[in-house]
């Protein structure tokens, strides 16, 4: 997936996997920890592997949604965000009805201005019936960064749509990871964290 395809280009990986085949997979540590633990261990991630301005964190789907609340909770995040078809809050979708764990917690926070002012972007497709713009747009005005909504795309993003991200990653950090194709890996919720080292400086990612 996502992983193996960055890995071969070259990038140092660490791994936290949302996803999981049942609610408590022992194959997979992180996916049978309860929310706020998997809050937590994003939380250490942050501050021991990404606490630095030249960081870039990219959370897609609920990795997005677990990374608001570790931020959210920590009240400060030196680095760069980039949400992809991100998670917000609880959303009617197909007549069912999503709700994540401590919503109310998340848009309490965003209605009042009380989520930490982050350098955050977000890009997601125009059909996507997770996405919440109303929410979106108060982040927006909290945090500094920019939208970016992409025609007739739903809540997978197509690869071909991850070059658009190119001027976003472009001003945000000397690494355009998120600019070329990745060949459709996109398509999963995930938290991975990942370092490459150029020069000696070390450039952190979360997704």
């Amino acid at each position: 997936g996502l992983g193996l395809e960055l890995s071969a280009r070259g990038y140092d990986l660490i791994g936290r996997e949302i996803a999981g085949p049942g609610p408590r997979d022992q194959s997979n540590p992180f996916a049978s920890l309860s929310f706020e633990q998997q809050v937590e261990v994003i939380q250490y991630d942050l501050q021991t592997h990404a606490w630095t301005p030249e960081a870039l964190v990219i959370g897609n789907s609920f990795g997005a949604y677990l990374i608001a609340h570790a931020i959210l909770q920590l009240g400060n995040f030196p680095g760069k965000c980039l949400f992809l078809s991100p998670v917000l809050g609880a959303v009617k979708t197909t007549g069912m009805l999503f709700k994540p764990p401590r919503s109310g917690a998340l848009k309490d926070a965003i209605e009042n201005q009380s989520f930490p002012s982050i350098i955050l972007d977000i890009l997601v497709g125009s059909r996507d019936e997770h996405f919440l713009p109303d929410v979106a747009g108060k982040l927006s005005q909290i945090t500094k960064g920019e939208t970016i909504i992409i025609d007739n795309e739903g809540h997978r993003l197509n690869h071909e749509t991850v070059k658009a991200t190119n001027n976003v990653s472009r001003r945000r950090t000397k690494s355009l990871i998120c600019s070329t194709n990745l060949n459709g890996v996109l398509g999963i919720s995930t938290s991975l964290l990942l370092t490459e080292n150029k020069g000696g400086s070390s450039q952190y990612i979360c997704l």
